[in-house]
Order: C-alpha cells, then structure tokens, then sequence
C-alpha cells in the first residue's frame, strides 16, 4: 500500500466534503470532528456522487435516495428505504502529516 498526499489539512472545514482521484481511483475525503476519512466516491445503491451529499449528525448522506453510511468504516447505517440491503462504502486508511492529507490507495 501506497500513501498519497490529497489536500491541505487547512482546506477543509468539519463537515466538509471533497472529491479526489488518487492512484486512478475516485475517493471522496470527509472531515467530522476535525478528524479525516476516506471512502469510495459512489453510493452502493445508484451509484451516485458522493461529495454532493452532506454530513448530519456525524453520518453520510447520498444525495439521491438518502442511504446513510459512517464515515470511520463505510458501513450501513441505513440503506434507502424499500430498497433493501446495499454494499458498504470501500474505505480507506488516512493520516495528517505535515498539514497534508494522506490516503493509503492499493
């Protein structure tokens, strides 16, 4: 495993989302309680863009149908309802080094 610097630790406030292709592979970076997680870009359940959505109560939410994840892993927290079970997010390992944000991508 590689670690990729992606941003500034300054460029993001709590809440906030970004988008970044690291290695070839599009991640979405979120920062919540001053800490730094990376995930997978698209939602499990339609494949929608990630850094559209929006923090709440420390939670994911995809824009499209409203499927909820953590941040800290990718899991489901709540798949949309009536769509039944959906796929975790793919996350990934991130660190703060020297005021940059580093991704280990495979």
């Amino acid at each position: 495993m590689t670690w990729y610097r992606v941003l500034k630790e300054s460029q993001m406030n709590d809440g906030d989302l970004f988008k970044a292709k690291v290695n070839g592979k599009e991640i979405l970076i979120i920062k919540d309680e001053g800490k730094f997680y990376a995930t997978s870009l698209y939602c499990t359940h339609e494949q929608y863009d990630l850094s559209d959505g929006f923090m709440d109560d420390h939670k994911l939410i995809c824009p499209n149908h409203f499927a909820t994840f953590d941040p800290k892993d990718g899991s489901v927290v709540s798949p949309p309802e009536g769509s039944g079970d959906i796929e975790p997010l793919k996350s990934y390992r991130t660190k703060v080094e020297n005021g940059d944000v580093l991704v280990e991508v495979d």
